[in-house]
């Protein structure tokens, strides 16, 4: 009987070890535990090709080092607030698909990861003519015209009201294109801050009907936020050489093309003459009538 209570004594003892020594690792930073950081949410807010997303972290002892990833598309995020208990990062996505947010501490260790699922950007514009008002929609073609692309949402998305509302159709060629996104009503010269885009006509990507393409002046590389719509195939628009670069197509209308391209191309024209930057300036097939985009959105 006492050889027994001795093992039984015996086996009490080595448990009693076996609880306490992980806790005394912890305590002295080894093993983990209650010394380590810790995510218990992770969220991601406002997630679109061309948008700047908002990632949030919250859990325990985050320390000043924590670092954020969205791979591909945003390798480096750029911390906005930071605690113990929550941080929060930014950056502008430039990737679609399947992507892998990670959250890891400065030594390098994931605490982390989120998976988003980034869709080909769509946009929708709304044109109006009096009380009359129609919608189409464009889905924008990233992998071709990146550059193009991401210029083309930084107008749409530019503030809550966007710098193309209330921007005119400008100029409507029937059997060519119809053209937007430079002036309000006037006309008169819309202020654009934003540099220009470098030229992306050579990424095999044709004028043809129902393609948007960016317009740009004499220098290839001066395109900034006025855009058409090809209304037939316009081959003469494509990138040759050098010489002949074209315009760069960036996507293409995939709902509304005859319900509201074709109707608002056929908006009677004429000629106007207006002052434009103290130079009088002549518009020929302006609409008789304004046709100005009234909204525009980028819905995914």
């Amino acid at each position: 009987m006492n050889r027994l209570l001795q093992a039984m004594n015996l086996f009490s003892l080595q448990r009693l070890a076996a609880c306490v020594l992980p806790l005394l690792l912890a305590a002295c930073g080894g093993g983990g535990g209650d010394g380590d950081s810790s995510v218990a949410t992770l969220s991601a807010a406002n997630v679109g090709y061309g948008k700047t997303t908002t990632l949030t972290v919250n859990g325990s002892k985050l320390n000043a080092g924590l670092t954020a990833a969205i791979e591909p598309g945003c390798l480096t995020m750029a911390p906005t607030t930071a605690s113990s208990t929550s941080a929060t990062f930014t950056c502008r996505i430039t990737a679609v698909g399947d992507l892998r947010v990670r959250v890891r501490t400065a030594e390098g260790a994931e605490l982390a990861t989120l998976r988003l699922d980034v869709p080909v950007p769509q946009v929708r514009i709304t044109a109006k003519q009096g009380n009359t008002t129609g919608s189409f929609v464009v889905e924008l073609d990233p992998a071709k015209a990146p550059n193009t692309v991401l210029n083309f949402l930084s107008y749409v998305n530019s503030s809550s009201t966007s710098f193309y509302v209330n921007t005119l159709f400008h100029k409507i060629v029937p059997g060519s294109a119809m053209y937007a996104g430079t002036y309000n009503t006037g006309p008169a010269l819309k202020t654009n801050s934003r540099s220009p885009v470098a030229l992306e006509a050579n990424n095999g990507l044709k004028n043809l009907r129902g393609t948007i393409a960016m317009f740009h002046g004499s220098n290839p590389d001066s395109a900034t936020s006025q855009f058409f719509i090809n209304l037939v195939d316009n081959p003469a628009f494509d990138y040759v050489d050098a010489a002949n670069p074209g315009y760069a197509v960036f996507g293409s209308v995939i709902v509304g093309l005859t319900e509201t391209v074709d109707l608002i191309a056929t908006v009677p024209t004429t000629t106007k003459t207006a002052t434009i930057g103290g130079v009088a300036t002549t518009f020929e097939n302006i609409p008789s009538t304004n046709v100005t985009i009234s909204a525009i959105l980028q819905i995914r």
